[in-house]
């Protein structure tokens, strides 16, 4: 859940503005354009009344809860919405196309999948609209996904409205997921950590201790995937954290976007792009994403990830506190 946008124009997904004849269009169109320039990260696009409308809102005991739907056919979750431009979207939904991946860091995440040979038992950290789990369940027809969801509402809000179906295959643990994990005595092939309140990942799940609760979980040849926001104060606290847990964990960029994905397994993933690229090619073989993985992951893949000296390591009892 949760992306931050780097540019932002027109309703919906990122679009591309027709050419304005009139002036008072190109003077609308030149507002647009500057305000993607100043450019919040990925923030809920301010549209008119007409071009939006909020469909469900309920306020849980954890947050003010939006789905929204733009004139353009997508459905959006929100988390304590202020619509003054600097809103995540924790979801976004194509109504036409529901299984869709429609933001950039939910395709992004999907570079783990080439990483593991047989993913059978995959959990996510984080509902929100469900997008990943839909699209996961898919895509791996003997796939197993299980999700540790805190908030009572969002599993609801997931069910009503983004067609999310609660099986034998997909399966929702209520509650935080830290607890979730550190309590679990199962192994997981596929672990992505997609967390996130309005503003930030919970702290307790950024953590030192809390990687090395998911790395106990990561079953042999596994792999976790989390999703960061690059450009928020503290990301390469998190990156330099997941490094002393992981070794050599691997950064993908979201292209258009203000987040990362961060790879990392129990063992160093001891691939170049270009091989992470081929891998990804043979599996498109057997299950046809849809995202052109190969190039995703030759735009946005690291072959090194190098970590400034001024990071540091996250812990539940950080100096000065």
């Amino acid at each position: 859940m949760a992306h931050r946008r780097a540019w932002s124009v027109g309703a919906g997904r990122p679009s591309f503005l027709p050419c304005a004849r009139s002036p008072g269009l190109r003077r609308h169109v030149l507002r647009l354009l500057c305000a993607a320039a100043l450019g919040a990260l990925w923030p809920v696009r301010q549209l008119a009344a007409q071009e939006t409308r909020i469909v469900y809102e309920v306020r849980s005991q954890y947050q003010l809860i939006t789905v929204q739907d733009t004139a353009n056919g997508y459905r959006r979750l929100i988390f304590d919405r202020r619509f003054d431009g600097s809103d995540a979207i924790q979801s976004e939904m194509n109504l036409v196309n529901p299984d869709d991946l429609m933001l950039s860091y939910a395709r992004h995440i999907m570079a783990a999948l080439p990483l593991v040979s047989k993913p059978r038992r995959i959990l996510v950290v984080g509902l929100g609209g469900a997008c990943i789990q839909r699209y996961l369940r898919k895509l791996l027809p003997d796939a197993t996904i299980e999700t540790a969801e805190l908030d009572p509402e969002i599993r609801d809000v997931a069910a009503k409205y983004f067609y999310f179906k609660e099986d034998a295959r997909q399966v929702v643990h209520l509650g935080d997921g830290r607890g979730f994990i550190e309590r679990s005595k199962e192994n997981y092939d596929l672990i992505f950590l997609d967390a996130f309140s309005a503003t930030s990942i919970p702290y307790h799940l950024s953590t030192q201790e809390f990687l090395r609760a998911v790395k106990a979980r990561v079953a042999e040849g596994g792999v976790v995937a989390a999703n960061l926001w690059d450009g928020k104060a503290g990301y390469w606290d998190q990156v330099r954290t997941y490094a002393a847990v992981f070794p050599e964990p691997r950064v993908v960029k979201c292209a258009g976007s203000g987040n990362s994905i961060v790879l990392a397994a129990p063992a160093a993933i001891d691939l170049t792009v270009r091989a992470w690229a081929d891998k990804a090619t043979a599996f498109e073989r057997t299950h046809p994403t849809g995202l052109e993985l190969p190039q995703l992951i030759l735009r946005g893949a690291s072959e090194k990830t190098d970590i400034p000296g001024y990071a540091r390591v996250l812990t539940d009892k950080p100096q000065g506190r």
